[in-house]
């Protein structure tokens, strides 16, 4: 197994969020990203498929879209009800 594009994102209280890219060497399997969560010193990690990442990109980007609209909706922020 081969670990490459490793990033952490987090705060010191608040926890870290670890994103590792999983290569095979022998291609027995697909590629995989191993997301790690850390908080409080326990740490928990769990492997994303190419279809569970593509729903947590698609919630993060969502979400993202929230803050950035100050909690309102795509929706709302553009004036349509």
């Amino acid at each position: 197994m081969h670990r490459c594009l490793m990033a952490t994102v987090g705060r010191e209280r608040t926890g870290w969020v670890s994103v590792q890219l999983l290569l095979d060497r022998f291609a027995r399997r697909d590629l995989a990203v191993k997301l790690d969560t850390t908080r409080n010193g326990a740490t928990q990690s769990i492997l994303l498929d190419r279809i569970q990442l593509d729903r947590l990109i698609y919630e993060l980007t969502y979400a993202r879209l929230l803050m950035m609209t100050k909690g309102q909706t795509p929706e709302e922020h553009d004036g349509y009800r």
